[in-house]
């Protein structure tokens, strides 16, 4: 028996796609190339996820960039690291289907590499406030796709994977979600039909 869902944040309910990002950002592909290259794919972001873990600030990641860089394009890592939230957004629609499950008597968790700059953008729209608990790589110096920050979530809130759907993005955090024994389901980014559609696969009640 289902009893507990479990979101990813990041391309699940928060919606960032990359290449959008880069495209509202700036039309100038030399800086796009130069974003994509040396901060999508930098230690700090996407390599170590070094400011998801906590283990390095805003402030410290743009020094590291710029100092890696030979600083030869600071004020434009300086203003991408600063601004790149404005161009995310937290999707309606995934907060009001997690309403309907709570009210149909499931647990709602997250399970999020997250940094603490994102986390105040999605805290905005009250999500924080409806699940009923949550595991955030910053806070916890974790990060998926690795077992202790699943391991964090179960402990904490004393839940069962058998009877968790664990719902991501990322075919790796579904790999070790289903690992150790969640029902891990990998949906489409950015994509709330995926997840409709994930739901109702599993006839989760609250999902038509």
């Amino acid at each position: 028996m289902i009893r507990n869902i479990i979101f990813d944040i990041g391309n699940v309910i928060l919606n960032f796609d990359y290449q959008k990002v880069l495209n509202e950002y700036t039309s100038d592909k030399n800086k796009q190339e130069f974003i994509d290259k040396n901060i999508f794919h930098s230690p700090e972001w996407l390599g170590y996820g070094l400011i998801d873990t906590g283990y390095v600030t805003r402030e410290q990641a743009i020094s590291m960039v710029q100092d890696r860089t030979n600083h030869t394009n600071d004020e434009l890592i300086y203003d991408f690291w600063t601004k790149y939230n404005n161009y995310a957004y937290v999707d309606n629609n995934v907060i009001n289907l997690i309403k309907k499950l709570k009210q149909n008597n499931y647990k709602i968790y997250l399970l999020s590499n997250i940094n603490p700059y994102t986390y105040e953008k999605v805290k905005e729209s009250g999500l924080f406030e409806i699940v009923d608990g949550y595991v955030l790589s910053y806070l916890e110096h974790q990060i998926k796709p690795y077992d202790a920050i699943y391991k964090t979530l179960i402990d904490r809130y004393n839940i069962n994977p058998n009877e968790s759907i664990f719902i991501d993005d990322n075919a790796r955090n579904i790999e070790t979600g289903n690992k150790l024994g969640f029902i891990g389901k990998k949906v489409e980014q950015d994509d709330y039909d995926s997840i409709i559609n994930c739901l109702k696969d599993l006839q989760i009640k609250g999902s038509d």
